[in-house]
């Protein structure tokens, strides 16, 4: 009897082989194929960015702006960095810049150094590519003599610095161990951080820890590490710009700012005379916040608060009788509209910047106090100084020397108002005045009590001020173009 034989299974058993091998073929190829997102992303320009000097407000300025010039491009921002770390409130700024970045991607390079704020700044990066030998880390807020910040300081960068970690999908406690010493590392992770100590990661443990992607030594091999090809390489300049805004918004030249614009208030306000001075304090205070403001340091409300405290100055000077009230509360809203351009976000306010808030704010009140008294001592002799003088209100000092006694018990009238002191006419002489605590209005009549060096103690005489129009016109009254009265 013949034997039937299965059709298929000489088929089967001869193409079994073939099958399995097709099916390993395709399996290997798909575990080794290159990352879906590398290849999306190759043959991309690429601006390179510059974090390589102290991280200030200018830095600000500079990333944001190479920042938005990468957007249009569409290119890859590749963030160069190399610093010990700088302003707090300035690293959150760049952070959020780099994190709502509409590009390809973000890479930070770390060539050496990426300490304190710069710590923040590398972590905001979706990748991270360190050289050999650099390190990452130390991002506790100190004081400017080295000890550590309050713990409200401390707690907001470790916030900053475990949500920027998360956002990029980086183990959060890691980056907390970077701020705060009490964390510590345990025997679950890669490398070991007993409490107390503050965590620096060097370029291995940082691969190790996985919060650095790969090592390279150049910006192109950080690149190629990155899966990047680029087709252009532009490396991002600080532009006038910038650098003017760094240069505005330094502590000497906030200082001097400040200065000039409070000289120029007080001489606005004491003599009422709108002139060069004036212009010069007021493109001062135009240029200081603009730099405060463009940085986004100063909060608009920083502004109000300074116009408010102005706006109240000219009120107090002004014949509307506010009893100082008006005064106090606009030199109120000055000082803390200045503190508040300088300080910036209160959250980062470290003690290093509080201090050195004060310290710009001491310089210029200094400033103003030996300008003041320089321009009181020799203004009256320089042909040069006369220019900008309001003659009207500034007092004729040529005869204090060897006449002045003779004021005493003579009769004058207030050419400005006297809060409690200004200026008085006597004899068609302009006398520094000052009253005995009360206020006196422009255009009463007064008379002269004592001398007290080359001012006048003055008082007012009720029964003499008989007011009328100056006859000579508004230009020879009193500061506020007021009326003077008519001697019996």
């Amino acid at each position: 009897m013949e034997s039937t034989s299965n059709p298929n299974f000489g088929s089967i058993r001869h193409w079994g082989p073939i099958l399995f091998l097709l099916l390993f073929c395709a399996f290997g190829a798909s575990a080794y194929a290159p990352d879906s997102t590398h290849i999306a992303l190759r043959n991309e320009p690429v601006h390179v960015i510059a974090i390589e000097t102290e991280v200030d407000l200018g830095m600000v300025s500079y990333v944001e702006r190479a920042v938005k010039e990468a957007e249009q491009e569409h290119a890859v921002i590749l963030l160069h960095v190399n610093t010990f770390g700088g302003r707090l409130d300035a690293a959150t700024k760049i952070r959020d810049a780099i994190l709502n970045a509409h590009v390809p991607m973000t890479i930070a390079f770390v060539d050496k150094r990426a300490i304190s704020a710069g710590a923040l700044i590398t972590l905001a990066a979706q990748k991270i590519v360190m050289s050999s030998g650099s390190t990452m880390g130390a991002a506790t807020p100190i004081y400017s003599s080295g000890e550590k910040a309050s713990e409200k300081v401390n707690s907001y960068m470790r916030a900053e610095m475990r949500s920027t970690a998360e956002r990029n999908h980086r183990d959060p406690r890691i980056a907390e161990a970077m701020v705060d010493e009490s964390v510590g590392l345990d025997s679950n992770y890669s490398i070991k951080l007993p409490i107390g100590k503050l965590l620096t990661l060097t370029n291995d443990d940082a691969l190790k820890v996985k919060y650095a992607d790969a090592q390279a030594e150049t910006i192109e091999d950080a690149l190629k590490a990155a899966g990047i090809t680029p087709t252009t390489l532009t490396n991002s300049e600080e532009g006038i710009g910038d650098k003017l805004i760094r240069f505005l918004t330094s502590g000497l030249v906030s200082s001097l700012l400040i200065m000039i614009g409070m000289a120029g208030a007080f001489y606005t306000i004491k003599t009422g005379h709108f002139g060069a001075i004036t212009i010069a304090g007021i493109a001062a205070f135009v240029l200081f916040f603009t730099g405060q403001y463009i940085t986004s340091v100063a909060p608009f409300v920083a502004i109000i608060l300074f116009l408010a405290g102005i706006t109240l100055l000219l009120i107090e000077v002004s014949p509307v009788p506010t009893f100082g009230l008006a005064g106090v509360l606009g030199i109120i809203g000055i000082t803390i509209g200045l503190f508040l351009a300088l300080a910036g976000d209160l959250r980062t306010l470290t003690p290093g910047r509080m201090t050195e808030t004060f310290t710009t704010l001491a310089i210029a009140l200094v400033g103003v106090i030996v300008l003041g008294y320089l321009i009181i001592k020799y203004g009256p002799k320089s042909t040069w100084l006369r220019r900008f003088r309001n003659e009207e209100t500034t007092a004729d000092t040529s005869f204090y020397a060897t006449e002045s006694a003779i004021l005493i018990g003579k009769h004058g009238l207030a050419q400005t108002m006297l809060r409690p002191a200004g200026i008085v006419t006597i004899d068609n002489r302009k006398v520094d005045a000052v009253t005995n605590g009360e206020f006196i209005s422009p255009g009463t009549s007064v008379t002269v009590l004592q001398m007290r060096g080359n001012r006048a103690v003055v008082r007012a005489d009720e029964d003499r001020s008989v007011m009328q129009t100056n006859e000579a016109g508004r230009d020879s009254g009193d500061a506020f173009g007021g009326r003077l009265p008519k001697n019996s």
